[in-house]
């Protein structure tokens, strides 16, 4: 049974994505000048049906009041389990992501990803780092950015580190203002992206559930009055500690 709702759900998502490829691809194409604007929306409404589709029921909690600007020098900072994460931040944020540098080059969808103002990492090449961070620095001005610090996807149990490199875009910019988002999915032990597991095999794990339950916590915004004075590395264990507490608590 669970192989017929792989199946069934693949297909819908596949279809969901043929179709609509070609149309963001000549919307973005057309619009050029203002895809950094428009991308998002676009994408937008994409992971929201492709969140309908895997049966993802979202439970958003804010725990202040919405960052004044969104979209103008925010970084969302997050944990990673699923590739659910990505529909589930840009179904509510409208957000573009550090995305590696194979994916640019993947028939339609890579070139919409690039025309939408994804950032790409080539984790191969030495001098990227810095390049990426000044990019992120020069389009989070333009449309809201998200990242996963921890560099792979995890259960809860692992509570893996954040690696502190993406915090030095403070000391580049400090007027950026740092979102940190928690994802903790009800199912975690069923759908957590845990390697060795290949790409197919989590996605049938993930369709195979009649229901998918997250919540997302959207914490205070970090800005220079909490980090004036910090270094990257103290940043990184504050934001860690804000994402990842509440994984602890509710497991």
């Amino acid at each position: 049974m669970y192989i017929l709702k792989f199946y069934i759900k693949t297909c819908a998502f596949l279809i969901l994505t043929l179709t609509l490829a070609p149309f963001y691809f000549i919307i973005l194409l057309v619009l050029y000048r203002w895809r950094k604007r428009i991308g998002p929306r676009l994408v937008r409404f994409y992971s929201q049906i492709c969140l309908i589709i895997f049966r993802v029921n979202v439970e958003l909690i804010k725990t202040s009041e919405p960052v004044t600007g969104v979209g103008k020098g925010v970084l969302i900072i997050a944990n990673h389990a699923s590739f659910l994460d990505i529909f589930v931040l840009s179904a509510i944020f409208g957000s573009v992501f550090v995305s590696k540098s194979e994916v640019k080059y993947y028939p339609i969808m890579g070139q919409i990803a690039w025309l939408m103002g994804v950032i790409f990492l080539d984790r191969k090449s030495s001098n990227e780092r810095l390049r990426v961070l000044n990019q992120i620095v020069n389009d989070c001005g333009n449309q809201i950015i998200a990242v996963f610090p921890q560099g792979t996807t995890s259960g809860i149990s692992e509570r893996l580190p954040f690696n502190r490199g993406i915090f030095k875009v403070v000391e580049i910019n400090p007027e950026i203002v740092l979102l940190p988002v928690t994802l903790q999915y009800r199912e975690d032990a069923q759908i957590a992206w845990i390697k060795p597991q290949s790409l197919k095999e989590n996605a049938i794990r993930v369709s195979s559930q009649g229901g998918i339950h997250v919540k997302v916590i959207v914490h205070a915004p970090v800005t220079i009055d909490h980090y004036q004075g910090k270094t990257a590395s103290e940043i990184c264990i504050t934001v860690q500690k804000t994402v990842l507490d509440p994984l602890q608590a509710g497991h």
